[in-house]
């Protein structure tokens, strides 16, 4: 399908906001920071954005557009998955965006559509991440601060620093990990989880802080507490009013926190030849359980435009000061993870982003920095991988763009 929005225009380099389209914002063109690029995997160079008149965005080849549809309609049917939706934006700021099958099977049948909202679980974690590093920008803290400022109440928040919270080197145990994490999650569907009974569910340390990385979701708990600390409010309310409304962001918010728009993705396994579906997926009702038990870690519902559009801002460099960017972009090949973004594969290509996923969902959005080329794709079938559909996306775009056009 079409692009339902308007994408920057590009640069030889890589795509920059140019203050035109939906972008012109106060809080996007706050900072007019670098594009990050890759030179090595080990190292990311920024280079300066330069506002200009834009031109309006190509098209995508309706060859391409036809590949790529192909593909993503193959990965549904055979992994069953009730429905999936995809964006890829090329190097020339043209996007392909294409949806397949059902947002909810049966009774109240939907088709997904660009504006579905899917629960995107660990994709939050970019959101996050984007407002711990403004608030820094401000001056409100340094990377390096204990935590003991915020929350002097929690263990060894003396050694612990935010920065250790955003890479995952805290040492601090992922509550996911709680033995009756299930029973106690979704065996009281209405109930409403606060952050100090979450934080109840953290078990013994993986290790001493700064001395091992371990994924925990309940490092972005504490700086959802930090956030709410330093501003007064929640992080919901900072993300909605930062990036969200300026970036015109309208099929995005917290599930539990912030009121439903648009009926939601439901969310469903394949198990033993049939499907299982989970009324407390991406058509959580506010303050149920599920839903306010993943927090500031994993809250946040979104569509696929709007995740395309958001990596586009968030990446480009129209969100954070140059350093802050660098700071984001900056992955260890020891861990793989850095300031709320990861390492990983597409094709044999490197690229940065994130993944998440939560019962019924998986959701991913990277960017090969070498080749200019975004890819997101979200799906309401939990228990698979997207890895394979995100290999083909990519094999037939950049194979696509690297044939000559034979047309005179």
């Amino acid at each position: 399908m079409g692009n339902a929005r308007t994408p920057s225009p590009p640069t030889s380099l890589g795509r920059v906001n140019t203050g035109q389209g939906r972008y012109a914002r106060r809080a996007v063109t706050r900072h007019r920071a670098p594009r990050a690029l890759a030179a090595a995997l080990a190292a990311i160079v920024l280079l300066s954005a330069v506002a200009g008149g834009a031109t309006a965005a190509p098209s995508v080849d309706p060859e391409l557009a036809t590949r790529l549809q192909a593909r993503l309609d193959l990965w549904r049917v055979n992994h069953h998955a009730p429905g999936v939706a995809a964006a890829v934006r090329l190097p020339d700021g043209s996007r392909w965006i294409g949806v397949s099958g059902k947002a909810i099977r049966g009774k109240g049948s939907r088709p997904v559509k660009p504006g579905t909202p899917f629960a995107v679980a660990s994709l939050t974690k970019t959101f996050m991440a984007a407002l711990v590093l403004q608030l820094r920008d401000e001056g409100h803290f340094w990377l390096g601060e204990p935590i003991s400022r915020w929350l002097p109440w929690y263990p060894k928040a003396d050694e612990i620093t935010v920065k250790m919270l955003l890479n995952h080197r805290s040492g601090i145990r992922d509550y996911f990990a709680h033995p009756r994490y299930e029973k106690l999650v979704f065996g009281r569907p209405k109930h409403v989880w606060k952050t100090r009974e979450i934080l109840k569910l953290v078990g013994p340390r993986y290790c001493a802080p700064g001395k091992c990385y371990r994924y925990s979701n309940t490092n972005y708990v504490l700086l959802g507490s930090i956030v709410r600390k330093v501003t007064g409010r929640t992080a919901a309310a900072e993300i909605r009013d930062r990036f969200l409304e300026p970036l015109e962001l309208t099929d995005t918010y917290f599930q539990g926190r912030e009121p439903i728009g648009e009926v939601p993705a439901k969310g469903y396994w394949w198990l033993g030849g049939r499907y299982k579906g989970f009324a407390d997926g991406s058509r959580m009702r506010p303050n149920t359980s599920a839903a306010t038990v993943a927090s500031a870690a994993g809250a946040m519902v979104s569509s696929v435009r709007d995740i395309s559009d958001w990596q586009d801002a968030l990446l480009g460099g129209s969100l954070l000061k140059p350093k802050s960017m660098e700071l984001m972009l900056t992955v260890p090949k020891s861990s793989g993870y850095g300031l709320g973004m990861r390492r990983a594969t597409l094709d044999g290509q490197w690229g940065i982003g994130h993944g998440g996923s939560l019962r019924g969902f998986v959701s991913i959005m990277y960017r090969l920095p070498d080749e200019d080329l975004d890819v997101v794709i979200l799906t309401n079938l939990g228990r698979t991988s997207v890895q394979g559909l995100a290999d083909k996306l990519t094999r037939v775009t950049l194979k696509h763009i690297e044939t000559p056009d034979p047309t005179p």
